[in-house]
């Protein structure tokens, strides 16, 4: 057997023996990281990602890796000599409208693939095992996910809106190396998660700050050592859940039982007028006791830092779910539940918001509706609609050809869109469709400097245009409008069914770096060259990007003379081959 197939089976291995035993201990994972083929797949798996060409702390990337840096990544870790660097920080706002900032951290090309390395084993030993309650981060899970399982809480009445607050920057080190260790006995893997995060930061005026707290938002890792640290508030939630379920089924309201059994006599009397009264009244009132104290359920689900509780019972019961969450997170995980937006509503008359989405409770069963202030907001960022909500061309996309232009509103339409089509209120989603629709148009009218009228009549409704893509063949490209905005009654039900099955793991294990230069065929001290996504390119592009968005590809291998020629822009357009 290949080194490549013993890699591939030992991870499946693990993640098959801790799905069947979640009380697994595992052993033996340092001793992967020996192996070149792991960091093949690591670098396989991130290459792509936007995040591939950030630089970190060093200046350097995943842009220019080469089969040195496995040489170095193995003898650091037979000799435990590697060492993180401090990640390099930034602050974005918040989407929340707050105004407050969230600090991202980004590693140096070396440690993301090392952390890759590190999500991927701890993937297969965490990702059977996690609750099903969880939803962030995970595969075949998701935002839609978390909200079709709200969905299936039909008469829960009391909604707590949890939020953790600063969850990623004040996860406990010592706490998530203990939680850790209950899974795995192999103190040097643990040493070198320690490392990691114990790396530090550097702030944005370039000081070194240690980490004694969090898992640096923004990293690989993060993500995962986030559901490793808060499956145990998803365990202790399960708990609650079994100690407060009481009652098989609702008791009968006492005023629907009256009314059934005057209904039975006018039935057997044949006094239709008293029949047709009586139905009358009956249809008008639940036949279930809905203030039943002897029946109880709590619901819960989770993503990332925030969660959501549903309770069948009185608002004290909700008060005191909310307490215990609080004192559990404070005491076990050092963390801190926002008071400020941890809220108890009644969906009957209120709304919880949860994931951008509205939860009320208008009849018997919960709705979940569209936040359409949140989507038109959206629109106001993207440029196509003022604060009045009236569509306006976009300034920054005039100078993109019209199927550029096109594009980016399929994907801000798709984006707004899709996810919200199982709401109940997706019919006001047409307005979102029609200022996408009329600011595509008036960014083209701009752009050409003729009117909407000739704008609709030269490319019809759909705004259809044809076009030549850069490898010379021809493309028809056009606005990707809804038909109808009929709710979807199957959306949800369909992410309910998707939960069901396991997700499948593939493992890129080809060396990225086995093909000759792109360049001259060269063998030589092979290094993959890098450019970012078309939309962060700036115009105009280099001859080495062009002739990488022709052959679309993110990256290409090239030998250590033409890479450093092509990034010191030295090479001409014919020295450059035409063919892959």
């Amino acid at each position: 057997m290949s080194t490549t197939n013993k890699l591939v089976t030992k991870l499946e291995g693990f993640r098959q023996r801790n799905r069947s035993n979640p009380y697994y201990i595992n052993k033996d994972i340092y001793r992967m990281l020996y192996t070149r083929d792991i960091y093949y797949i690591a670098y396989n798996n991130i290459k792509s990602n936007d995040g591939a060409e950030t630089k970190g702390s060093d200046g350097t990337s995943l842009h220019g890796f080469y089969e040195t840096w496995i040489d170095e990544f193995i003898t650091s870790m037979r000799d435990e000599s590697y060492r993180p660097n401090p990640s390099r920080t930034t602050y974005i706002p918040k989407l929340d409208g707050s105004g407050r900032m969230r600090k991202l951290a980004f590693p140096n090309g070396k440690d993301k693939i090392i952390q890759e390395c590190i999500r991927m084993v701890l993937d297969c030993i965490y990702e059977p095992t996690f609750s099903n309650l969880s939803h962030g981060y995970r595969p075949n899970r998701s935002i839609h996910s978390a909200i079709a399982q709200v969905e299936t809480w039909s008469s829960s009445t009391w909604l707590i809106e949890g939020d953790i607050s600063a969850c990623f920057d004040e996860v406990d080190h010592r706490m998530l190396e203990s939680i850790l260790r209950e899974r795995i006995n192999d103190e040097r893997f643990i040493r070198l998660i320690n490392k990691l995060l114990r790396a530090g930061y550097l702030d944005t005026d370039l000081s070194l700050t240690d980490s004694k707290l969090g898992t640096g938002q923004g990293s690989i890792c993060s993500p995962i050592f986030a559901n490793i640290y808060l499956d145990k508030l998803d365990r202790f939630v399960e708990e609650i859940i079994t100690r407060e379920t009481k009652g098989k089924n609702r008791k009968l309201s006492p005023e629907y039982q009256k009314l059934r059994y005057q209904l039975r006599k006018a039935e057997a009397s044949g006094d239709v007028e008293s029949v047709k009264s009586i139905t009358k009244q009956l249809n008008l009132i639940p036949s279930i006791d809905l203030m039943d104290k002897s029946f109880v359920r709590v619901r819960y689900v989770r993503y990332a830092d925030d969660f959501l509780v549903g309770v069948i019972g009185d608002k004290a019961l909700a008060k005191s779910i909310k307490q215990e969450l609080g004192d559990f997170l404070k005491t076990t995980l050092k963390l801190r539940l926002s008071d400020e937006k941890t809220k108890i509503t009644n969906a009957k008359h209120g709304e919880a918001k949860f994931l951008s989405f509205r939860i009320t409770k208008p009849k018997s069963h919960l709705r979940i509706l569209i936040d359409m202030n949140k989507l038109i907001q959206k629109l106001i960022d993207n440029g196509m609609c003022n604060g009045d909500g009236y569509p306006i061309g976009m300034k920054k996309k005039m100078t993109l050809p019209v199927q550029d232009i096109l594009k980016y509103a399929n994907d801000v339409l798709r984006g707004l869109l899709y996810g919200n089509q199982g709401c109940h209120n997706f019919w006001q989603a047409a307005r979102v469709q029609y200022i996408v629709q009329y600011s595509t148009a008036k960014t083209i009218a701009r752009k050409f400097d003729i009117s909407m009228k000739a704008v609709f009549k030269k490319y019809g409704k759909y705004l259809t245009v044809e076009y030549f893509n850069p490898k010379g063949k021809l493309e028809v490209r056009s606005l990707a409008l809804f038909y109808s905005f009929k709710r979807s009654k199957v959306f949800f039900k369909n992410w309910i069914l998707k939960l069901k099955e396991h997700a499948v793991v593939t493992y890129d294990t080809r060396n990225p770096l086995a093909s000759n230069c792109y360049i001259c065929e060269s063998s030589h001290n092979r290094k993959m060259f890098h450019r970012k996504r078309r939309s962060l390119l700036k115009t105009p592009y280099s001859l080495i990007e062009l002739v990488m968005l022709r052959i679309n590809r993110r990256q290409i291998c090239l030998c250590g003379s033409c890479f450093t020629q092509v990034s010191n822009g030295e090479l001409e357009c014919n020295q450059i081959c035409s063919s892959y």
